[in-house]
């Protein structure tokens, strides 16, 4: 009779303590994730009248600090901010100017955003035992560009920086993910992020000789893929 009632004890410990666990997964919690995107992109510009659309690679990166809270068992909402610095390895011409005034046709090497980034989405959570657990979210983005940089070799590190208050642009991004507790409190996870809509706005640097609406778009994205990797800390 002893060792039977041990066991139901132990049985039901172990129930609740993957109880205690699952809800641990799905309380508020307070987050920090670095994301890293590389992306496939083209801009657009005319030469002759002519159209020319260059493409090149490059790799973005930033830091966010996001807050979750359960909305319906293993749902829950992600909103928050980060700082997100957008990169394009595209070579196309800007409206240069040389400290002398004048202004020469020069192409970008690449060109880069430094962005405040606001977001807010929605997902999901699943625990596969006491620790691991996998996760689903989509969430949207908003980048709000605070300095440019616009990388050219005719005139090295001279009037490459710029400061204009610019709404670069938003994504809709989709991260799947897999994470581990690593005490009652803290889990650490890494996602792969999976852009699957993109909107750049327009920047004036671009020359616009009125051929079409896209030649001052900052790019057009063709492919983008990247990482996330997240810790989390519940309470």
């Amino acid at each position: 009779m002893k060792k039977k009632l041990i066991l139901i004890c132990l049985f039901t410990t172990n129930i609740l303590q993957g109880y205690s666990q699952h809800r641990k997964a799905n309380i508020n919690n307070l987050g920090v994730s670095f994301p890293i995107i590389w992306n496939h992109s083209e801009g657009t510009y005319y030469s002759l009248g002519s159209p020319r659309h260059p493409d090149g690679t490059g790799v973005s990166y930033g830091l966010n600090i996001n807050y979750s809270r359960t909305i319906y068992k293993d749902w829950f909402a992600i909103f928050g901010v980060g700082y997100f610095k957008q990169v394009f390895g595209i070579k196309r011409p800007f409206n240069y100017v040389t400290p002398d005034g004048t202004k020469p046709v020069v192409y970008t090497e690449s060109y880069s955003y430094y962005n405040i980034n606001l977001f807010l989405g929605i997902g999901y959570n699943k625990m596969l035992n006491k620790k691991l657990f996998i996760n689903g979210k989509v969430f949207y983005n908003s980048y709000h560009s605070f300095k440019q940089r616009y990388s050219q070799k005719y005139f090295p590190g001279v009037n490459e920086i710029y400061k204009k208050n610019l709404y670069t642009g938003s994504t809709v991004n989709t991260v799947l993910g897999i994470g581990q507790f690593i005490s009652t409190k803290i889990s650490i996870g890494i996602g792969i992020d999976l852009p699957f809509y993109t909107k750049w706005n327009q920047d004036e640097i671009f020359y616009h000789n009125y051929y079409s609406n896209d030649e001052q778009q900052i790019a057009k994205n063709k492919f983008s893929i990247g990482s996330d990797i997240l810790l989390k800390y519940y309470f």
